[in-house]
């Protein structure tokens, strides 16, 4: 189990403050005698050096091409940071943008591909179809080759100094930038307190019978990773999921909207295995639904990559405009983008999140297994969905 330890992100919140405080320093005066057409061309030859060798030439390519693929995740969210804050930055490549939910991704995919058709250059995702899916049908390629500018490639600017592969072994394709705390209790704030649950073991309490609503895990998408996380925790682990699912009489759903929106009117209390996102979008709203947060659960919890995870897809019809579109978004600009948008935390580290939901942003004094990874993605493509088929009552 890949662990992301207490000391690796203990370095989350000071370096977010540090770019905080270097964003509001003094600006520095030019030394004596100097001109301003001095300083700004001492700025420019600054800029200009930080850029790898090539990388012009590969935008002047990637504008040639003019269009770049994306096939990203479902939500309005998305779209700002996905289509929008890029084509702010590049403004000569149009980003068409197909959205739907992972398994939807995946079959367009495998049917564009049988048919002969290559028309999308690069997926926004989670990792679970990614690693177990698409990696061995070939249909997406290694990443690392990809990874050019200098910002993107700095381990050091990562949670845990590393970039946070999803892939067991090489190739490397699937890369997480997204790692928030998976919160996987929620509560209708006018019914139910926080104070009620210190384990996950209180979710099988009689009083919550018939009152929970649950993501159905057994499709990839929100809730896999923190159901991951559960199965393989020694103190909860699979005797705990099949006494949930089969003894809490449990109403599952994928439709996120509408679960959130049944536990803010309170037709269940409780809600499971949600998606953060959403959640977060209705608190945003003043509805009456939060999380329990994860650090009063004894248990622990997991981070895992949401719908914030990338890979280049094989014979990208514009590989130039995809290479150049990866790097915008693993870069510091494309990833505040990206919380501003998604209000999730980026992995990087060298960026502010103060301005995130703090149930999500992972703390220095908790342990967080990483539940993205191809391990524990595998679990649930089969190990959890037999488990659930087998627990929930049959009708």
């Amino acid at each position: 189990m890949r662990t992301l330890w207490k000391s690796a992100v203990a370095g989350l919140a000071g370096l977010a403050l540090a770019a905080c405080g270097s964003s509001a320093a003094a600006p520095s005066t030019a030394p004596a005698g100097s001109s301003a057409a001095g300083s700004v061309a001492a700025q420019s030859s600054a800029g200009a050096a930080a850029k790898p060798a090539g990388w012009d030439q590969l935008v002047s390519d990637a504008k040639k091409e003019g269009t770049v693929s994306v096939y990203g995740p479902p939500g309005v969210e998305y779209r700002p940071v996905l289509i929008d804050a890029f084509q702010k930055a590049y403004p000569d490549i149009k980003v068409e943008f197909i959205s739907g939910d992972s398994n939807e991704r995946v079959s367009r995919l495998t049917t564009e591909r049988a048919a002969g058709k290559y028309l999308a250059d690069l997926l926004v995702d989670g990792t679970t179809n990614e690693v177990t899916v698409l990696k061995e049908s070939k249909t997406i390629v290694d990443l690392k080759p990809a990874l050019i500018l200098p910002e993107v490639v700095d381990e050091n600017a990562w949670l845990g100094h590393q970039l946070a592969w999803a892939d067991a072994s090489a190739p490397f394709t699937t890369l997480m930038f997204q790692g928030g705390v998976n919160n996987i209790i929620f509560y209708n704030t006018n019914m139910v307190k926080p104070t009620d649950f210190s384990s996950y073991w209180d979710l099988l309490d009689p009083k919550w019978k018939g009152k929970i609503v649950a993501t159905d895990i057994r499709n990839p998408g929100p809730g896999g990773v923190p159901s991951r996380f559960m199965y393989k925790n020694p103190d909860l682990g699979p005797t705990f999921l099949k006494r949930f699912f089969g003894e809490t009489g449990v109403t599952l759903s994928n439709d996120q909207r509408q679960m959130v929106d049944w536990v803010a009117k309170g037709q269940y209390p409780l809600g499971v295995l949600l998606s953060d996102t959403d959640v977060q979008t209705a608190i945003g709203q003043g509805l009456p639904i939060a999380p329990v947060p994860a650090d009063r659960l004894k248990e622990g919890a997991s981070i895992g990559p949401g719908y914030g995870g990338v890979v280049l897809v094989d014979r990208a019809p514009h590989p130039n405009a995809a290479k150049v579109y990866i790097n915008w978004l693993l870069s510091k600009e494309g990833q505040i983008a990206w919380q501003k948008e998604v209000k999730a935390p980026s992995l990087r580290i060298d960026i502010p999140k103060d301005q995130l939901p703090q149930a999500q942003v992972p703390k220095p004094d908790v342990k967080y297994t990483n539940g993205g990874t191809e391990e524990f993605s595998r679990l649930t493509s089969s190990t959890i969905r037999d488990l659930i088929n087998q627990s929930v009552p049959k009708s």
